[in-house]
């Protein structure tokens, strides 16, 4: 689908910055704007990076704009108010809203069980929703009364698969001169990180950890474990060009059966080995083109994945992050959005 049946225009309140980590919320509205007929308004937090105006476009369908801007004059058709934080339902928009599409992209135990306070109220005051992994689905597809669509997460493939070849060493990637192999990760060091599972693995391999802020801290110390600051969405693929295998650590709680990694699909763009825990979407979905670990076997598994690493095993990574990319998403949820006005 590359046109959408009626003017949409999708609009998401500030719950991120949009400049920080480039996550869903960011990629899916860039994608959704690239449909015609279809224009995104993300409203930014500004927690991280100010704005140089109050309102900045993107592409001539995507605009970032500050919670103050005077927006009404980009909106076109049906407006959407895509909430994905239970507190921000009754965001005030200054413009009337038609529907608003609540999107289940965790599960609220844990790290996120603040998020349980509002979910009833939120998922209450929705039309739609819409959810990340299939343990979502099935929950609100069982307790609620409206329409609920799967909508995982995806990958920006053009902005990874250069990645594929080694591009310009970035100043702050570290020169080993072990021989060991380089085990990489990108994103946020968080308390979800399993930090004695990445320990065990730098026993036998360099490991590279990028993400470290103000926002998440964690350090993992170990003589060949690397920590680098936050890199700029646009500087990633050329950290991850020096990976030989990436890896995502993350522990099996009851907060990560409800996850589904973005940069699973920004990995396998790059068409490297990738090695995970083994979180329950990424096992149902992926498991032709990603080697599972724990600390028991991950040294026999990563070794492993980069002796058996071959064009075509490349080759089918490729394929699988192309196949799941945030305009096919896009495409999902926009047919859905289609498909509840009409």
């Amino acid at each position: 689908m590359t046109k959408s049946d009626q003017q949409i225009t999708v609009i998401y309140p500030p719950t991120v910055d949009y400049y920080m980590l480039f996550q869903r919320p960011q990629q899916l509205l860039k994608a959704m704007s690239k449909i015609q007929n279809v224009r995104s308004i993300f409203i930014t937090s500004e927690v991280y990076r100010k704005l140089p105006k109050p309102i900045v476009e993107i592409n001539k369908d995507m605009f970032v704009v500050n919670g103050n801007s005077d927006y009404k004059s980009l909106v076109k058709g049906k407006v959407v108010f895509w909430v994905s934080y239970p507190d921000h339902i009754d965001y005030p928009l200054t413009v009337n809203k038609d529907i608003t599409v609540f999107d289940a992209i965790d599960n609220p135990v844990e790290e996120f069980s603040y998020w349980a306070k509002n979910l009833k109220r939120a998922i209450d005051k929705a039309d739609l929703i819409s959810c990340t992994a299939n343990v979502l689905y099935e929950q609100h597809s069982k307790n609620e009364a409206k329409p609920v669509f799967l909508c995982p997460n995806g990958g920006d493939f053009d902005h990874f698969k250069k990645a594929k070849k080694k591009l310009e060493k970035p100043a702050d990637f570290p020169f080993f001169n072990n021989g060991k192999k380089v085990i990489g990760f990108y994103g946020a060091l968080a308390s979800w990180l399993d930090t004695d599972l990445i320990r065990k693995i730098a026993d036998k391999f360099n490991v590279v950890l990028i993400g470290k802020n103000q926002y998440y801290p964690v350090e993992v110390d170990h003589p060949n474990i690397v920590n680098i600051e936050h890199k700029d969405y646009s500087q990633l693929p050329y950290y991850l060009s020096h990976f030989d295998v990436a890896m995502i650590p993350f522990k099996l709680t009851e907060m990560m059966k409800g996850c589904d990694p973005v940069k699973l699909q920004e990995y396998l763009s790059s068409g490297k080995p990738v090695v995970a825990t083994e979180i329950e979407d990424v096992v149902a979905n992926f498991s032709d083109v990603v080697d599972f670990i724990n600390i028991d076997n991950c040294h026999e598994v990563i070794e492993k994945a980069i002796n058996e690493n071959s064009k075509e095993k490349e080759k089918l990574r490729v394929q699988t992050a192309i196949y799941n990319s945030w305009d096919v998403r896009a495409e999902t949820a926009i047919e859905a959005l289609n498909s509840y006005f009409n």
